[in-house]
């Protein structure tokens, strides 16, 4: 319990630093087994395999879309309760929150896999791209519930203030992943299946870490059978906090079911290849932009909770800084040394090296203010302002992003089809710093004294 109030008296640099450290190299580590995931298929089982599992994103997207919405929005009200010091009540959205996460998981993986080979045809996928794409998606449904809730818990203990045991359990589970893919795909031979099965195993390996934490009594949770029963008040407050992220990360599917289909039309299988090795690249880099937000939610939506605004919006100033300096050195060097990157995927010689570098180079061009517009949604979502952060997270996807898919490449070809991620961003950035203005003015005009936090 005391390391949750140090979420109010410690100093902000320490404390994200404290939070978001962990959560950096948590994710980084993540990151680089997705890398290892595909440069393993690309080199070993073929450009064809790559192209799948391209294919397979948008799916992949949509499961990650009802694990961030019941986990995200759970984790901001578990925050804010316990910054109010409601622990009965934070207990109460933590076990509906497990409830209403299998549920949800259980009511979706079914209904992809019921309709798995059309939704990859509508998608594009022929031949044996739909094969392999078929493969790896049908084992990843089948283990889905261990994604959901290593994502739900990762964001629990973090927000309970074990940033750390979210770090080493993320870490155990993507080396894991690393090995299995050594094993799965180099020794055994298993393709894109190895993959999946390296993905799953490394999955349960993390929630087997969490679930012993809990088990041990050493959550400030306490958690009672009732607790566990659907409360539908809560999980409408669970959903209206967590939607941002959900349609955010419904808006990439829907994204890159888009790009991908564009990129098949101006620029065919190649295209299609190249997103593959763009797409990891670019997760590989915003990931440590991710684990800055990741680490500052908790922070702010505690302080917020105990009517600290100050700290709330400190936490956030600085949490933009860091992630703009970083994200300004990752742009130069991508833009630098493309075709070193691509390479990592792709055997020297391939005509795709080419389509990759280019569309890299351009896929970036606003990474370096990229921040201002996740960190400024994650404000939103943390301060339990679901609405304002899901119409943030619908500008940048559904309102920017997708027509400017559908208009761009009538004129610009393939090019059209890197340059509309790219001005979407830059759209999305100015009216996430719009809304944290006006948020900020009001906020000054309404603050009232601080509770007391001893």
């Amino acid at each position: 319990m005391e390391q949750t109030k140090e979420l109010g008296t410690m100093p902000i640099p320490k404390l994200i630093a404290r939070f978001s450290i962990p959560a950096v190299i948590a994710m980084l580590v993540n990151a680089i087994y997705n890398v290892v995931d595909r440069i393993f298929i690309g080199k070993i089982v073929g450009e064809d395999a790559l192209a799948g599992l391209t294919i397979d994103f948008p799916i992949m997207m949509l499961t990650f879309a009802i694990a961030s919405l019941i986990g995200a929005g759970g984790a901001a009200l578990l925050a804010i309760r316990l910054g109010e010091q409601d622990y009965k009540g934070a207990s109460h959205v933590f076990g509906n929150t497990v409830t209403f996460g299998i549920i949800f998981n259980a009511v979706v993986a079914l209904a992809l896999l019921f309709n798995l080979n059309d939704i990859l045809i509508w998608l594009k996928a022929e031949g044996n791209i739909l094969v392999q794409a078929s493969s790896y998606m049908k084992i990843i449904l089948a283990g889905n519930i261990f994604m959901m809730f290593g994502f739900i818990f990762s964001n629990f203990v973090r927000t309970e203030g074990k940033p750390f045991l979210s770090m080493i359990a993320m870490i155990i589970s993507a080396v894991t992943n690393i090995i299995l893919d050594y094993v799965f795909i180099g020794l055994m031979g298993l393709g894109v299946a190895g993959a999946a099965y390296g993905t799953i195993i490394g999955q349960f390996v993390g929630v087997v870490i969490y679930l012993s934490y809990y088990f041990r009594g050493k959550s400030n949770i306490h958690l009672i059978a009732r607790d566990f029963v659907p409360d539908f008040k809560v999980l409408v407050s669970i959903m209206s906090v967590g939607v941002s992220t959900f349609i955010a990360t419904i808006g990439t599917s829907c994204a890159m079911m888009f790009i991908n289909q564009s990129l098949q039309t101006y620029g065919g299988n190649e295209a299609i290849t190249s997103m593959g090795a763009i797409n990891s690249l670019y997760t590989f880099f915003i990931m440590p932009i991710m684990g800055v937000t990741t680490g500052i939610q908790p922070i702010i939506g505690y302080n917020y909770g105990a009517n600290q605004l100050e700290r709330s919006y400190k936490t956030l100033k600085i949490g933009v800084i860091i992630g703009t300096v970083f994200s300004t050195v990752v742009f130069l060097l991508m833009e630098t040394m493309a075709p070193t990157f691509v390479l990592l995927f792709l055997n020297a010689g391939s005509a795709t090296i080419d389509i990759a570098s280019t569309g890299l180079r351009i896929f970036v061009i606003m990474l370096p203010l990229l921040s201002i517009s996740l960190m400024g949604t994650a404000f939103f979502q943390s301060v339990a302002m679901g609405r304002v952060a899901m119409v943030l997270g619908m500008l940048r996807q559904f309102i920017f992003l997708l027509p400017l898919l559908f208009i761009l490449p009538r004129f610009w070809g393939i090019n059209g089809v890197w340059f509309a991620t790219p001005i979407a961003d830059g759209l999305s950035v100015a009216a996430a710093l719009t809304a944290l203005m006006i948020k900020r003015r009001s906020d000054k005009n309404e603050q009232k004294p601080a509770v007391s936090l001893v």
